[in-house]
């Protein structure tokens, strides 16, 4: 049984406090909970999975918001990606509105989110990553990236440590349509063009394997946002498929 499974069917519930507990337990008060799961305690994976979505839908909801209020444009982009996007079925979608909605409103800033997501997850930097993605991808969903929203997804970038990398995560997000242009792609793999192939081909392996679904869940990703990082997955093997075949 899931982390998700645990929880909706009234087991022991997250073990965590801190402004993303709070904004989670908010969100299970308005749960409709399943009389006929069976409850269980939160193994130590399962429950880093539970602040990790109830951190990104707290972060996205604050984000929402960045202009001072959350727009129906925004409502309707926001539940398209987690329809489209990222999949998500009817549980886990109703408890992501329930903590979205929760953290908008909370008095918690949209960086102490952030600073909790760091102290759980800053060993990991491709978990770091992957929420900054996910972050781009909902901001861009208008077809553009609003000052405001960017400013709100640079503190959580600095927070992370993360702001030498900033213009390389953001860089897929630029372009238009499938990445095909070679400059692009080498900036994808963290490459120049000058470098040798068996260099590029090593630092291909690195992020693939890095950024692989299975091992990206393991670090504490849930299954339910798992697609995002197939995505970031699936842009790794483009970029290297261009490059290989430019040098050929």
């Amino acid at each position: 049984m899931s982390w998700m499974g645990k929880i909706l069917g009234g087991g022991l519930g997250f073990v965590f406090g801190g402004p993303i507990g709070a904004v989670f337990g908010a969100a299970l008060g308005h749960q409709a909970f399943d009389a006929d799961s069976r409850s269980g305690t939160l193994s130590g994976l399962e429950n880093k999975q539970g602040i990790y979505f109830a951190a990104t839908f707290s972060m996205l909801g604050k984000l929402a918001k960045a202009d001072g209020k959350v727009s129906q444009q925004e409502i309707d982009v926001i539940d398209r990606i987690m329809r489209d996007n990222l999949r998500l079925p009817e549980d886990a979608r109703k408890l992501a509105i329930n903590i979205f909605n929760a953290a908008k409103d909370a008095d918690d800033a949209f960086e102490d989110y952030a600073q909790q997501f760091y102290d759980e997850f800053g060993r990991a930097e491709v978990v770091l990553v992957s929420i900054i993605d996910l972050l781009l991808v909902v901001a861009y969903a208008d077809g553009e990236l609003h000052a405001s929203e960017e400013a709100m997804i640079k503190s959580a970038v600095h927070i992370f440590g993360l702001d030498a990398q900033y213009a390389q995560i953001k860089g897929r997000f630029t372009g238009q349509g499938q990445i095909d242009d070679v400059n692009q792609c080498y900036q994808i793999l963290g490459c120049h063009e000058e470098d040798d192939t068996a260099t590029i081909k090593r630092k291909y392996r690195k992020l693939a394997m890095e950024y692989h679904p299975d091992r990206i869940q393991s670090k504490g990703m849930t299954p339910e946002l798992a697609s995002a990082a197939e995505e970031k997955f699936k842009d790794i093997q483009h970029a290297w498929d261009v490059i290989e075949k430019q040098r050929k």
